[in-house]
């Protein structure tokens, strides 16, 4: 190899540590609209009653009324990212920032990999001051030439590291990977599940399902995977459909036991006591806790609907 070619190698190697630095250290500017601003801070920021799920996946009551209180101050304009963050970190406690703040103890998954990408940048240039050296007062080794290769690789690797530390850590949610996906690909099955609820529930149930993969404890899963299997089940063999409303009730009880306070699992185990399982009197308890939980406005109008036939199996 001649010394041109390794002067080229090694410009390349300190271009390359540079540029991981560049891109590690710059990121985007930011949303542009406020429906991309609002998702943003909702992925940032955990359901305050949930386990381990973001505001921007939840459907529970709490992580409703914080996702209305993001949209109204960002439709205000008079606060940034950061301060409605904060606003809502003062509300609810530290323990609902899913991203690291950039201070205090928090400030060293932003500080590390950056002193490490320094470091190895300084170990580059470190290395071709001492290999320039060698080559100007005798001609070294192939083992020595090999060596001080392999230790420039490893600094290039090291600076790529700490870019990628620097570029996923602080920006990974609960149950998603270094590269990004649980999070948003059960936001997406979530999503995928809800429109195809009524026109396509068997395609619903399975969408559901695979959220529970990746998610066990997603409570809107839980429960609507329950409710539509029971309403699937309604023209089936009564084998199956014992099967399927013990399954459904299975389900619901289980949304209910991780969150409490949500209002559909509570209002579908009413429903499905009733219509299905002919348990007036347990309608009635799970159809009071989905009244006192507020549910939202299409799950009220199903208890609507049969409160006055609950009423009536009582004797009321």
């Amino acid at each position: 190899m001649t010394k041109s070619t390794r002067r080229i190698l090694w410009v390349v190697a300190a271009v390359v540590a540079v540029v991981f630095l560049i891109v590690g250290s710059t990121r985007t500017s930011g949303p542009r609209t406020q429906q991309d601003r609002i998702d943003a801070i909702s992925k940032r920021l955990a359901c305050p009653t949930c386990q381990g799920e973001s505001i921007y996946v939840s459907r529970a009551p709490a992580a409703e009324s914080v996702r209305a209180e993001i949209a109204r101050q960002v439709s205000s304009a008079q606060r940034t990212d950061d301060e409605i963050i904060a606003y809502i970190e003062d509300r609810f406690g530290s323990s609902v920032l899913l991203v690291p703040r950039s201070d205090g103890l928090d400030a060293l998954i932003w500080i590390l990999p950056v002193t490490l990408g320094i470091l190895g940048v300084a170990g580059l240039g470190f290395l071709f001051v001492r290999w320039r050296r060698t080559q100007e007062t005798t001609e070294s080794s192939p083992a020595s030439r090999r060596k001080v290769f392999v230790v420039a690789g490893l600094v290039v690797v090291a600076v790529g590291v700490g870019w990628f530390v620097a570029n996923s850590a602080g920006q990974r949610l609960p149950g998603q990977s270094s590269s990004g996906g649980i999070e948003d690909s059960t936001a997406s099955l979530l999503s995928q599940a809800r429109q195809l609820n009524f026109s396509d529930p068997q395609q619903s149930i399975e969408l559901y399902t695979k959220v529970l993969k990746l998610s066990p404890d997603n409570v809107e899963a839980l429960t609507y995977r329950a409710w539509l299997v029971a309403l699937v089940a309604r023209d089936a063999t009564d084998d199956v459909k014992v099967v399927a409303v013990a399954t459904a009730l299975e389900g619901l009880q289980r949304a209910t036991e991780i969150d409490p306070q949500y209002p559909d699992a509570h209002c579908f185990m009413g429903i499905v006591k009733f219509r299905f399982a002919g348990d007036a009197q347990g309608a009635k308890e799970a159809l009071d806790l989905c009244e006192a939980s507020n549910p939202p406005a299409e799950v009220a109008g199903f208890v609507d609907s049969i409160r006055a036939e609950v009423a009536a199996a009582l004797g009321q």
